[in-house]
C-alpha cells in the first residue's frame, strides 16, 4: 500500500504497481506517510482516503507471473523453489495448472489456502484481499457462514480500479478529473508522455505458448472476480 493520507494505492501484483508507485512519487502533491508494497488495509483505514487499486486481466498476470519465475524473481517462485517444485515451470500451461489446484494453494502464500481455493482462484484473491478493510476476517467469516464470496464486494473500501490495460488514460483522470487538487498537472502531463517501463520482464508474451483450453476454461472459471471486471475480453484463446 502506497499511502499519501488523502490518497492510498493497493499495489496488486503483475499490474503494473512500480509504475503507478513512481507516477504516485513523482506527480502527487501530497506528503507520504507510508509504503509497504502489496500490503492490505487493517485498521489504518480511514473514511475521508481516496483508496484505489490496479486490476489486469488474470490471463495476463498469470503469464506475467510465470514469466517473472522463469527469470528467478517474485515471492511465489521463492516458495516454490523452497519446496522444491520448481517443475512446475515446466510450461505456462503446467503452471496456470499448478495454480488452480485446490491442494496446491498453500504453496501460493499471501494467506491463500485450500479452503480459500475451492472458491476463488490465486489471482481474484489477492485482488479480492487488497480490496477490503480486515481481509482475512471477512473472507473467512463470509465461508464460515456459507455465503459466496461475491458478497464481500458490498465491502469494498476501493472508489476507483485502475486497467493495466489502459494506465496512463485511468491514471490521467485520476489525477486530473478525480483528484486534481493532489497532483501537479505538469508533472503528470511530463510523467504520462515518457514511454517509461518499470520493472518489466525481459522475456516476451508471445514465446511461452498456450493455455490447453481445460485449464483456460478452468482459469476463466475459478478468476470469476477479476474476469467480471472482463467481460467482454473473456474469449476463449489460450496465447496471450
Amino acid at each position: 500500500m502506497h499511502d499519501f493520507g488523502k490518497v492510498a494505492y493497493l499495489d496488486l501484483h503483475k499490474t503494473g504497481s512500480s509504475y503507478i508507485s513512481e507516477f504516485l512519487n513523482s506527480c502527487c502533491k501530497l506528503e507520504q506517510l507510508s509504503f509497504v508494497k502489496h500490503d492490505w488495509v487493517r485498521d489504518n483505514f480511514r473514511d475521508d482516503c481516496f483508496y484505489f487499486i490496479s486490476i489486469r486481466n488474470p490471463l495476463q498476470i498469470y503469464s506475467s507471473l510465470y514469466r517473472f519465475g522463469l527469470e528467478k524473481k517474485g515471492d511465489v517462485y521463492g516458495r516454490l523453489k523452497n519446496a522444491n517444485m520448481l517443475s512446475t515451470y515446466k510450461t505456462f500451461d503446467t503452471f496456470v495448472g499448478f495454480c488452480l489446484q485446490n491442494k496446491n494453494a498453500d504453496f501460493l502464500g499471501f494467506g491463500y489456502s485450500a479452503e480459500i481455493s475451492k472458491s476463488i482462484g490465486f489471482i481474484s484473491f489477492r485482488f479480492l484481499k487488497l480490496s477490503l478493510q480486515f481481509p482475512m476476517r471477512k473472507i473467512h467469516n463470509c465461508l464460515s457462514e456459507g455465503r459466496h464470496l461475491k458478497t464481500l464486494q458490498e465491502d469494498f473500501i476501493t472508489r476507483l480500479e485502475i486497467k493495466n490495460e489502459t494506465l496512463k488514460e485511468d491514471l490521467r483522470k485520476l489525477s486530473l478529473d478525480l483528484l486534481p487538487e493532489y497532483f501537479d498537472k505538469e508533472r503528470v502531463e511530463s510523467f504520462l508522455g515518457q514511454d517509461l517501463l518499470i520493472n518489466t520482464s525481459t522475456i516476451s508474451a508471445n514465446d511461452i505458448g498456450y493455455l490447453s483450453n481445460e485449464t483456460l476454461i478452468n482459469m476463466h472459471h475459478k478468476e470469476w472476480l477479476l474476469n467480471s471486471r472482463y467481460l467482454s475480453d473473456n474469449t476463449v484463446e489460450g496465447v496471450i
